[in-house]
């Protein structure tokens, strides 16, 4: 009797410049890879992940660029859960605000993506890298 395969997780990764130009670069590449793994624009996913990709990195480019020339996306589609991370070299870990701030500069974004992924069932958390230089957004929702 011959045993299936287990199911893989497929990952992807880019690395962009961390300048507002890249925040619709990293949608669009996200974007294709989503198709390119089945997971097209009626997905229930497609718009989440999207989103988040999107406020990851407009984040990275509006408080980390100064320390982090770039910020690395990454997919990583599994059996179980759809991930997505987004790293840069800024030291803060960053958490969502219960408030934005009042003077409407923002803060809005974080509470938005932990909102979205708490929503479908998943959560967000900061990782510190090891050398604490730097940290990754991670994201993860649940999948199919």
């Amino acid at each position: 009797m011959a045993v299936a395969d287990p199911p893989q997780t497929v990952r992807y990764g880019l690395s962009l410049p961390t300048v507002p130009a890249s925040v619709p670069e990293a949608r669009r590449r996200v974007r294709s890879e989503l198709a390119a793994q089945g997971i097209g624009p009626d997905h229930p996913l497609t718009d989440t992940v999207l989103l988040v990709v999107s406020e990851l990195v407009t984040n990275a480019v509006r408080h980390a660029a100064e320390h982090s020339p770039r910020t690395r996306v990454g997919i990583a589609v599994g059996p179980m859960e759809l991930v997505v991370t987004v790293h840069d070299r800024h030291p803060h870990c960053p958490q969502a605000l219960a408030v934005p701030h009042q003077d409407g500069s923002g803060g809005w974004g974080l509470g938005l993506v932990a909102e979205l992924a708490e929503l479908v069932g998943g959560g967000m958390d900061s990782d510190a890298d090891p050398d604490g230089g730097g940290k990754t957004m991670v994201v993860r929702l649940p999948f199919p």
